[in-house]
């Protein structure tokens, strides 16, 4: 056999290899191929899911992960007002300029307001939407809800000159996060920005459990002590419509451990 015979035959070989590696991925996770939008939390971009969407991709799944207005490579898009009712739109037009259906829709921390602002708006083309460590405000609410009256109060009058609010001092995104490794906090940390107040008080457009078809899911970090998630898992805890389970991690746990979100994303199906 002549070496570019041995090598078409390698790459065949190599082809069904992978693709067998797929589907028993599939076959184990119990899912059918899906289509995962995975959006975002607080200051970050859609760079914080390059460890996780390759996992997916790898298992048969198709994913797209839209940043934000004014944040990541989009920092420099109207940043100061870029409100949640802006980020709503990103994801919303996202879904339609995609033609995407039947989407599984995921949203991490603040990123929870942002998937019930598109749960509200009734798109049609949500089938499934999980909550990852995030919040989850109904209609009217947003992130300012769910922290204490003198840090809302800050909140306001930020977003009322259009101004941004910092992200947390890296020496604390271990604690707060997970993220220590210093390799890990160098790239993000070139990466993060500022976010515009606004979409810290900007409440929910309708109500964004109305749909009574739309799957719900909480998926919480279970190294996270953050008592404003411990919070919202308690209270999908109560509510019928969630299912609640959780993933050995913090909350930046697509940074620090991708495999076990990637694989705890495709178990709840």
């Amino acid at each position: 056999m002549d070496l570019s015979r041995r090598r078409l035959v390698l790459a065949s070989c190599t082809a069904a290899a992978l693709s067998g590696c797929a589907a028993t991925a599939l076959r184990d996770a119990g899912t059918a191929r899906r289509h995962y939008v995975l959006v975002h939390g607080a200051w970050h971009g859609a760079w914080a899911w390059h460890r996780v969407a390759p996992l997916l991709r790898q298992a048969g799944h198709t994913v797209t992960t839209p940043t934000l207005s004014g944040l990541g490579e989009r920092a420099h898009h109207a940043p100061g007002r870029c409100g949640l009712d802006v980020h709503v739109k990103d994801i919303t037009q996202h879904l339609e300029m995609e033609d995407l259906q039947r989407v599984v829709l995921v949203g991490h921390s603040y990123a929870g307001c942002v998937v019930s602002g598109v749960l509200a708006a009734r798109t049609g083309r949500v089938a499934h939407a999980i909550y990852l460590d995030a919040f989850v405000p109904g209609r009217g609410e947003g992130l300012a809800s769910f922290v204490p009256p003198a840090v809302r109060s800050d909140y306001e009058k930020l977003a009322a000159a259009e101004g941004l609010v910092p992200p947390p001092p890296p020496a604390s995104w271990g604690e707060r996060w997970g993220v220590s490794d210093p390799a890990l906090l160098a790239w993000s940390q070139a990466r993060i920005t500022p976010q515009a107040a606004l979409s810290f008080v900007q409440g929910v457009q309708g109500d964004p459990f109305a749909d009574g078809t739309v799957r719900l899911d909480y998926l919480k970090c279970a190294q996270n002590p953050n008592p404003g998630f411990r919070s919202a898992a308690a209270a999908v805890q109560r509510n019928p419509r969630f299912r609640y389970t959780e993933v050995d991690g913090h909350h930046n746990v697509m940074l620090t451990e991708p495999g076990r979100l990637a694989d705890a994303l495709m178990r709840l199906g």
